[in-house]
């Protein structure tokens, strides 16, 4: 059996997914060449639904909820020990069963050491990244700058608050050389279809930090994504009213906290709630540390991390069951490695043999040397 896939894009917004076409050419027996059609439309069908949700949303899906704070909030740019601070993610999904996923996220951030308030201070970075799936390798690219104030809420600056902003322009493509059809398509043959779209997006995001006890503190956040609603569209006519080619605003409820549980051994929840109307989706889970250091509220020069998340779906306002998270972490000076892997539980497990996918991040500090430094501000916990 040989099949030739075909995706067309018609003008779409984050929930419209890429409509599928699939045609089939049969060189078997005619009972095995049903017993095949069955399997595999049961498999596509399958794929399609969940695919439906991912290739819709656009947006970047990242496990790392502990590695990629930029990203999850623009509040938290700035918010680390040190004067500089590199991060950069990869993802790959579902490649176990079909052309799935591959992400990379790359973020730079720094403190300014500037502020109207004696412990204040301001945060601004930059963000890049690159998705991309699917046999006509859809991807999205973006660059985004980012800014935060940090504003002291005590006099040792261990209480705080801080607001951010990130905006900056997105890219959709297409590689429409990958198509195999056997007509001529009439998507293909309008004037008016690009293979590209670009359009400016803008976020906003608060966190506020609060100390438990001594070496203890916990932090609470919120972002909106897409305020702006840009359009979105394949279609070179935009003049034309076309339904569903707005962004869609994504809300970010993110939170956690860090817990001494004896001198070296520090238990650090954290959790994220996602909406993108219609997808929601629940991360619930936590970090042990474990250190030979005594202070946990700075960031340690060894430590090394074990943790477990869960990830639930959320329909109808009823928790479905989505993935299991795992994830190690090693910090080593002034660079922190961490590796998550996904176990997949949803309906998809039977197609994807319980395989999500693995994701790396490596996170490095710089701490500059200055003649006459200012002595740190806000005191920001290694979160």
């Amino acid at each position: 059996m040989r099949f030739i896939e075909e995706r067309r894009s018609a003008p779409h917004s984050e929930f419209t997914p890429p409509m599928l076409h699939l045609r089939m050419q049969m060189f078997v027996e005619p009972d095995a060449a049903i017993a095949n059609i069955a399997k595999t439309l049961l498999v596509i069908a399958i794929l399609f639904i969940y695919s439906a949700t991912r290739l819709g949303a656009q947006d970047i899906h990242l496990s790392h909820i502990h590695a990629s704070p930029t990203y999850i909030n623009p509040a938290m740019t700035g918010l680390f020990n040190g004067d500089m601070r590199f991060i950069g993610n990869y993802r790959s999904q579902w490649q176990s069963f079909t052309n799935g996923f591959q992400t990379f996220l790359g973020s730079a951030d720094m403190k300014l050491n500037q502020g109207f308030g004696l412990q204040d201070d301001v945060g601004a970075g930059i963000q890049v990244t690159s998705d991309k799936a699917g046999d006509l390798n859809y991807s999205t690219t973006s660059a985004n700058f980012t800014l935060s104030y940090l504003k002291a809420l005590n006099g040792i600056g261990d209480h705080f608050i801080s607001v951010g902003i990130s905006n900056g322009f997105v890219q959709n493509r297409l590689d429409l050389s990958q198509i195999r059809i056997f007509d001529q398509d009439p998507l293909l043959q309008n004037p008016d279809f690009m293979s590209r779209n670009s359009y400016y997006d803008l976020n906003l995001g608060a966190a506020w930090f609060v100390p438990l006890r001594r070496q203890d503190f916990a932090y609470l956040g919120g972002s909106i994504y897409h305020l702006n609603q840009a359009f979105v569209s394949f279609n070179r006519n935009r003049d034309v009213p076309q339904p569903g080619t707005s962004l869609i605003p994504r809300y970010i409820l993110h939170g956690g906290a860090s817990v001494r549980l004896n001198q070296y051994v520090t238990l650090k929840p954290s959790f994220l709630f996602f909406d993108q109307d219609p997808h929601r989706e629940f991360n619930m889970g936590t970090f042990l540390k474990i250190t030979r250091e005594t202070r946990t509220y700075l960031r340690p020069e060894y430590a090394f991390y074990a943790g477990l998340w869960y990830r639930w779906s959320i329909k109808d306002g009823e928790l479905n069951r989505d993935a299991l998270i795992a994830s190690l972490r090693y910090d080593f000076r002034r660079t922190v490695f961490s590796f998550s892997f996904d176990l997949n539980i949803s309906d998809l497990q039977k197609a994807s043999n319980g395989v999500g996918g693995p994701e790396l991040s490596v996170m490095h500090f710089l701490d500059f040397i200055r003649p006459q430094r200012k002595r740190v501000k806000v005191k920001c916990p290694e979160v």
